[in-house]
């Protein structure tokens, strides 16, 4: 594999997400808790797993949570080496989610390198032909590609996250794309079958789209296509029923059974739904701020060779598929946006590498390319930074075990409601049990809460004052709030509109105040301190017994 600067940046971009965001929210608990079970207990012993208390609606594969628990073993036993003893485990999720991260960067490197494989290769090609004249240049084009995928946002700050759409779809998918612009036809369709019935179903649209195009273009036959596929769900199924019956203590492939749950049922609309256009008028729309990379496609596709061709309208293909289902979400996508990438960074390396710059408007063209890029990753650091505030719960619940061991507190027990566990809240956050002896209780149900109420000393919860507590007529005992947790909650626009609306203020006379009077560092502090609202969510109470109220 080629190596480059802008390789190693990738990898930093991505790490530098994931320290700012250590948490993680409910759509990636299950995988979170299934690698820390599997890490603490081994595959060996399920009876503690956390998923055997708290099963949810329909199994999900443990494949994945296994390949990623498997990876991170050796960073944690030099960790553990170098580090004996350790209040929490919330390192150990770090480097868990760095190995994804890693995953998913080395993907990307892969397919920048199979893109920039098949540019060279063509020009050798035209070379060899003697059509020097008619040559165009694109030793770019891998640059390009990574240059758009640094700088946005949502493939930077969900490559270190525990969805499952990331868990090795995402790469496996990667690299099924990069099979195709390396020839390699039959193994991209097997690849992403595979795929398919073990980590994610809705890459099956991916999957016949890559099978679909490659017959149409001749890359291979029918019979192949269908033969490979097969193998690929065959084996696919295979492995999935072989794993997960194992873990889940029946017979079961869960994403057949999330299929007919979620899209054979309906249940999936519960959570909303959408018109069709709205992957195209509103996702991709949403993922791409300028629209630069959107806007080159179109030029993109018409300069692509055939093999990128077909990585393109086999992404297209994935998602108008999609586009029918009822309920959409930008992750059933994502395995999309990559070509989508691609196709930029041709017409980008086209443009940068071949237009002579003979006019003013080739001028403002070349210029365009570098300034997107930049504004694109100056918003994705906005985003970056409000996303970072969305995790309470685990910042409610690090300010707690803070607390725990600043004052040496031992053997209590603390209640966690819902709203903090979907937000932050996971078994890596825990302090160690044999030092400080905490137990978290998570109790969903009522009737069983009710009756362990009056056995929590602490609780995390969502209800502001204590007097709405639930079971509160139960005791004669009092809470004591000891400590609060912000989230963002919206904009202030108040700030900068008096500063752009000042008395006589022009644009010269605003950005010496920004770059001279006040700096722009001192701006921005200013500018996020006084726009992003931030309100408690979450309030962290004390038991107070009565007989400490006596004395």
């Amino acid at each position: 594999m080629r190596w480059s600067v802008l390789d190693t940046a990738l990898l930093a971009v991505i790490s530098f997400h994931l320290i700012k965001a250590p948490f993680t929210k409910v759509e990636e608990s299950f995988n979170i808790q299934a690698i820390h079970d599997i890490l603490t207990y081994s595959i060996f012993d399920i009876s503690q797993y956390d998923h055997l208390r708290f099963p949810g609606v329909v199994p999900r594969t443990f494949v994945g949570a296994v390949i990623i628990a498997m990876l991170s073993r050796p960073y944690l036993y030099i960790s553990s080496l170098l580090q004996t003893a350790r209040p929490t485990s919330i390192d150990v999720q770090l480097v868990v989610r760095a190995v994804v991260g890693l995953t998913n960067g080395l993907s990307f490197i892969y397919l920048k390198n199979a893109l920039q494989d098949m540019f060279d290769k063509v020009t050798k090609e035209q070379k060899e032909k003697n059509e020097e004249k008619d040559i165009c240049i694109y030793d770019s084009a891998g640059s390009w590609f990574l240059l758009f995928l640094i700088s946005s946002f949502h493939l930077m700050f969900y490559s270190t996250r525990t969805l499952p759409n990331f868990i090795m779809t995402l790469p496996l998918t990667n690299v099924a794309l990069s099979w195709v612009l390396l020839g390699r036809y039959n193994a991209a369709i097997f690849l992403s079958a595979f795929v398919a019935i073990v980590f994610r179903l809705e890459v099956s649209a991916l999957s016949v789209g890559i099978a679909l195009s490659c017959v149409i273009f001749k890359k291979t036959t029918l019979v192949d296509a269908i033969k490979f596929g097969i193998f690929g769900l065959g084996l696919g199924s295979a492995i999935g029923i072989t794993v997960d019956s194992y873990f889940w203590q029946e017979w079961c492939l869960p994403e057949v059974d999330g299929f007919l749950f979620n899209v054979v049922a309906g249940y999936a609309s519960k959570w909303g739904v959408e018109p069709v256009t709205a992957y195209f008028t509103h996702y991709l729309r949403m993922m791409f701020m300028p629209p630069t990379v959107l806007l080159l496609n179109y030029f993109g596709y018409k300069l692509a060779p055939t093999k990128l061709k077909i990585v393109s309208l086999a992404s297209l293909f994935h998602v108008i598929i999609l586009s029918f289902q009822p309920h959409k979400e930008w992750r059933f996508i994502i395995y999309a946006v990559p070509s989508i990438l691609l196709l930029g960074a041709t017409g980008a390396a086209h443009l940068w590498e071949n237009m002579k710059i003979k006019k003013v408007t080739n001028v403002l063209f070349l210029t365009i390319l570098p300034l997107s890029i930049l504004t694109s990753f100056l918003i994705s650091m906005g985003f970056l930074y409000i996303s970072k505030l969305n995790y309470p719960g685990g910042e409610a619940l690090a300010s707690f075990n803070d607390m725990i061991v600043e004052n040496d507190i031992t053997n209590v027990t603390v209640h966690v409601s819902i709203p903090p566990c979907m937000t932050g809240v996971t078994l890596f956050g825990e302090l160690n049990y044999d030092v400080y002896g905490v137990n978290y209780d998570k109790t969903e149900n009522s009737t069983v809460l009710r009756d362990m109420w009056p056995t929590f000393d602490f609780l995390i919860t969502h209800e502001p004052t204590a007097v709405q507590l639930p079971f509160e007529n139960m005791t004669t005992d009092h809470w004591e709030l000891i400590g609060t947790t912000k989230m963002f909650t919206g904009f202030d626009p108040k700030y900068i509109t008096d500063f752009v609306f000042q008395e006589r203020a022009n644009v010269f006379s605003l950005l010496k105040q920004i770059i001279f009077d006040k700096t722009p560092a001192v701006f921005l502090k200013e500018l996020t301190a006084n726009s992003i609202v931030k309100n408690d969510v979450f309030f962290t109470y004390k038991r107070i017994k009565q007989d400490e109220r006596t004395n």
